[in-house]
């Protein structure tokens, strides 16, 4: 390959890059049609195969936490999955560091990780006393093997035969160092249109341990709600300064939607009707269960219940790993009586990746005069919403159906990245958990 052939090439490649992290991130995204026409590589949490099902990465032992651990700490993450086929395959991962905008950094993997750049799933379980047959693969990282170097956004990527482009899945996770102090509080806003509907953040960062740094330019600091990264707040500028100290204590640039608790329903149990569920059954050598009808709830009262902000266990009554756990058709439910006009209607939270997915795509019946949907859930209880996406909009409408309280109780993260002068990668060097409820 001659010079000017290989430096178009890297040319191309670095544009396809960047081409395939605008489609990993939705609110960036063309319209919809784009998200389900392409299988290839993004940046974001996804499933590219219909065999694989049920992928999870969180700290061990903690199924609905982030998946976030410390540099050189003592926590290690688990990634697990499910081949729906039931074989044994060759499956592997490596790992791509990326910066604050989950764009890939200018480092190799030689600078981001100690020892292999790749490793297998060895561990790998089949399922028993299910209807439905599945092989469970399992890695925990870091590991012997594999060691994390520099702090940041991460992406797991799993792969099959040993072929880095045929690609199962990718998971988005993140290393921190603890070099900085915060405070927060999650507030009712101050300005009076948004008071019934709205939670404020106000925090403060103190980076006095760090020396020789500008303030204005060297830190980009993102604000998750629940974990989403759909509706984060990204680059949010201190208001001001206070010696070693950046407060953000704004009005309206911290401002999200409160929404409402999350809608639930609980089969751990195949045999029995459990919480929100209507009716259990077998057809055709598969579990059905039927969730009751939900309502829209825009205007309803404020009412509490302990949710877990959208996330999903993974689970049945009795059981003693999650490889004795079964499959189910759930049956969906909207009541309506006339169909959306602006856009599709979709089942959404962690169950779909925090994102419209086809799968998980409501359908109007006229007769029934209400949305319905089929989706293949493992045993489980689970959290969702129904959300619009508006056609020809690059962001979903979770008020039309759901509606917000300011009361509604919702986790916080606040994520401080660090990138001095001259540096070649975004270092995540704090990070804050707050509830709005301070539990």
């Amino acid at each position: 390959m001659n010079t000017k052939v290989a430096f178009l090439f890297v040319i191309a490649l670095f544009f396809s890059c960047k081409s395939m992290e605008n489609i990993g991130q939705y609110s960036n995204s063309q319209p919809q049609n784009s998200f389900y026409s392409e299988d290839r590589l993004v940046y974001n949490n996804k499933v590219y195969k219909e065999n694989i099902q049920t992928a999870l990465l969180h700290p061990i032992n903690q199924p609905i936490s982030y998946p976030i651990i410390e540099l050189n700490g003592n926590t290690q993450l688990e990634i697990s999955f499910d081949d729906l086929d039931g074989d044994a395959k060759n499956y592997s991962y490596n790992i791509i560091h990326c910066d604050a905008d989950w764009t890939p950094s200018d480092l190799s993997p030689f600078d981001y990780i100690d020892g292999f750049t790749e490793d297998t799933f060895d561990d790998y379980r089949y399922a028993y006393n299910t209807l439905q047959s599945y092989t469970q693969y399992r890695a925990f990282i870091p590991n012997n093997r594999l060691k994390f170097s520099k702090s940041g956004n991460y992406l797991l990527t799993v792969f099959e035969d040993n072929d880095p482009e045929n690609v199962v899945i990718t998971k988005r996770f993140m290393v921190f160092e603890d070099r900085l102090s915060m405070s927060s509080n999650v507030l009712r806003p101050n300005i009076s249109r948004y008071l019934p509907t709205h939670q404020r953040l106000s925090f403060t960062v103190d980076h006095g341990n760090l020396k020789g740094v500008s303030p204005m330019t060297d830190f980009k600091v993102f604000v998750l709600q629940n974990g989403r990264w759909d509706n984060a707040i990204k680059n949010l500028r201190p208001q001001f300064i206070r010696n070693k100290e950046l407060v953000y204590d704004y009005s309206d640039q911290s401002l999200f939607r409160a929404g409402k608790e999350f809608r639930f329903f609980d089969f751990r149990d195949l045999q029995f009707s459990t919480q929100r569920v209507k009716e259990t059954w077998q057809e055709k050598d598969q579990n059905h269960i039927k969730i009751e009808t939900d309502e829209k709830r825009p205007t309803d009262r404020y009412s509490f219940w302990k949710d877990m902000n959208g996330q999903y266990y993974v689970g049945r009554y009795g059981g003693f790993t999650r490889v004795d756990a079964d499959y189910a058709w759930a049956h969906f439910t909207l009541s309506l009586d006339e169909p959306i006009s602006t856009g599709n209607v979709y089942i959404f939270g962690a169950l779909s990746n925090w994102m419209p997915q086809k799968r998980f795509q409501l359908h109007y019946d006229y007769e029934a005069k209400a949305y319905k949907a089929s989706a293949y859930l493992k045993q489980g209880v689970y959290n969702y919403q129904y959300v619009i996406w508006e056609d020809g909009s690059a962001e979903i409408n979770d008020q039309e159906l759901e509606g917000n309280h300011w009361e509604t109780e919702n986790s916080y993260l606040i994520l401080v990245y660090f990138r001095p002068f001259n540096a070649r990668y975004d270092q995540l060097i704090g990070i804050k958990e707050v509830n709005s409820r301070r539990y």
